[in-house]
């Protein structure tokens, strides 16, 4: 039968502080106990997770709890230790601030040399111009891979690419290249994109019957591109299709381009902002060869692998919370010949300048299977749309 005359809340509540109030002097003496740990550790070299003791922690005394209550204990004893290994690192780390070695390199501010994918009147081309507008040498190459290249080798200071579009998400291949080359990076912008269906003089929407594009400007147009039953073939890059259909002459072609590409290789734009979203955004990252970090960069981004243990992505991203540090996007990539696994990229909130975010790398990076800093950097935005 329910109880009719509850105990009154306020009583309740009291006695929840009270138990509160040494709850929190049990955690204070416990954080003591862990910098002891911390500087057992520190002289002998010792890792600071143990996960064979947490887990024979978690067995025996969430064995002495109600089988009701056992699974909420438990969470709560994980995450008591978590805090407990942040602390013993963020003691460890303000004792030997060198414990995170970061090969950090003078910021190039003005690069004389700049590559991108694709042609002249590509968003990329818009993307590069206004990143860099004081480039004295800018040069555009076949693919992706390309830019990746050209700057690994010295060829160029600084390579543009997009990374993530706001319609279609994470351009795959961008990231699958930033996991093979040794290149980071240093800005990225995000450009207002407004897709144009462009053929030559004298074609209408009834005289096309194929479209040309990249694979995400199209995706970005699927609404459009359908409804008209247009077929649709890949192209390098978008100013790319603008190109082979004005060299075609045919009326049966179009290219899903910007207006500038369309006015460049002498189209006709035969309708305007064809986005299935109107807001449509793609976000490019310049690329360099060195690790550099300012106080004003707003965006980290980190590649990381993690154990077969249960449970290892949630522990990421309650490290991120522990510190304060905003998680903003995640996504995974397979890792090529290992069937099943997976690498993370994630983006942060912060710079390498804050000691926060340099604590929280410096924890992950003991802990998870591996962990890369891609690059510290600022996000502009363009305020006008293309």
């Amino acid at each position: 039968m329910p109880n009719h005359n509850p105990r009154p809340l306020e009583e309740t509540r009291a006695e929840i502080t009270a138990l509160d109030q040494q709850i929190q002097q049990l955690f204070l003496k416990r954080m003591v106990c862990s910098e002891q740990v911390a500087a057992y550790k520190l002289s002998t070299g010792d890792a600071i997770l143990k996960p064979d003791r947490e887990q024979y922690l978690l067995d025996t005394l969430g064995a002495q709890v109600p089988d009701n209550l056992r699974q909420e204990y438990t969470s709560m004893l994980k995450n008591i230790m978590r805090v407990s290994r942040k602390h013993q690192y963020a003691w460890m780390l303000d004792q030997e601030p060198n414990r995170l070695q970061l090969p950090l390199v003078p910021r190039l501010e003005a690069p004389a040399r700049v590559v991108y994918q694709g042609l002249p009147a590509s968003y990329q081309a818009q993307a590069v111009q206004a990143m860099y507008p004081s480039a004295s040498m800018v040069s555009h190459v076949k693919t992706f891979e390309d830019v990746f290249r050209a700057v690994q080798d010295g060829q160029a200071d600084i390579g543009v690419v997009p990374v993530e579009n706001s319609t279609v998400g994470t351009i795959n291949e961008a990231c699958d290249l930033l996991a093979q080359y040794d290149l980071h990076i240093c800005h990225s912008h995000i450009d207002h994109i407004a897709n144009c269906l462009c053929a030559c003089c004298g074609a209408t929407l009834d005289t096309v019957k194929t479209v040309y594009s990249i694979a995400p400007a199209l995706g970005q147009c699927q609404r459009f591109l359908k409804s008209h039953h247009f077929m649709q073939k890949e192209a390098e890059n978008t100013a790319v299709a603008a190109q082979l259909v004005a060299q075609s002459g045919e009326l049966t072609c179009a290219a899903v381009c910007s207006e500038q590409a369309a006015a460049l290789y002498g189209l006709t734009v035969l309708a305007h902002n064809i986005n299935d979203d109107k807001t449509n955004q793609t976000r490019f990252i310049a690329l360099t060869r060195g690790l550099s970090t300012q106080p004003d960069d707003n965006r980290i981004t980190l590649a990381f692998t993690l154990p077969h243990d249960k449970g290892s992505l949630s522990a990421v991203l309650s490290v991120c919370a522990d510190h304060e540090v905003n998680l903003t996007e995640i996504h995974s990539r397979p890792i090529p010949e290992t069937p099943w696994r997976y690498r993370f990229f994630a983006d942060l909130e912060g710079s390498l300048c804050d000691p926060a975010v340099c604590a929280m790398i410096y924890q992950l990076s003991e802990e998870l299977s591996t962990v890369r800093i891609l690059g510290s950097y600022r996000i502009s935005d363009s305020t006008e749309a293309r």
